[in-house]
């Protein structure tokens, strides 16, 4: 609610992506006077100083359905002597890339779990900027977790399967905090 409140009052041009599973997930109350600003993202959650200095931390950026199975994931991801730092991109464009840049040099590695394609993808374009911007403060290749070049199953079966989950995500906080990437 306080991102499309925010995103009314700005002068430029703002698209609003809420799918409806998302719509009908959201309950509770609303801060009917609380405005987000744009071009912020959220640390969601922050890898306790014991994994960060141990390289058992990992950055893990993602939107939309991707937090809620990131949230889910973090018990799971310290059980395995894993964490990570969580940013919820709350705007894609402009990208915030402050937040991005002070978790990285935290941490040193970059998940971005995306429910987009391989190939032109939201993961694709800031997996570019990342490297391209920040590539000093990485010690392994970006990882991403998002779909192969093919189209979305309608049917949610079809679907589960082809989308990343937080399954997906334990799996590559292991493989990339233990240098198989």
């Amino acid at each position: 609610y306080g991102l499309t409140k925010s995103m009314i009052r700005d002068n430029g041009p703002c698209f609003l992506f809420a799918p409806v599973k998302m719509m009908k997930e959201a309950k509770g109350p609303v801060d009917l006077g609380r405005c987000l600003p744009l071009n912020k993202a959220e640390v969601l959650h922050k890898a306790s100083e014991g994994a960060v200095k141990s390289g058992q931390a990992a950055t893990v950026l993602t939107y939309l359905h991707g937090v809620k199975e990131c949230q889910m994931a973090v018990d799971a991801i310290q059980e395995e002597g894993f964490d990570i730092d969580l940013i919820e991109l709350r705007s894609l464009k402009p990208l915030d890339m402050d937040t991005i840049t002070e978790s990285l040099k935290r941490t040193n590695k970059l998940i971005i779990l995306d429910e987009s394609t391989k190939s032109g993808g939201v993961g694709a374009t800031i997996s570019a900027r990342v490297s391209e911007e920040l590539f000093d403060l990485l010690d392994a290749p970006v990882k991403r977790l998002c779909m192969d070049d093919a189209p979305v199953p309608y049917a949610s079966s079809m679907e589960k399967a082809v989308v990343k989950r937080g399954s997906d995500l334990i799996e590559a906080v292991f493989d990339i905090c233990t240098g198989k990437w």
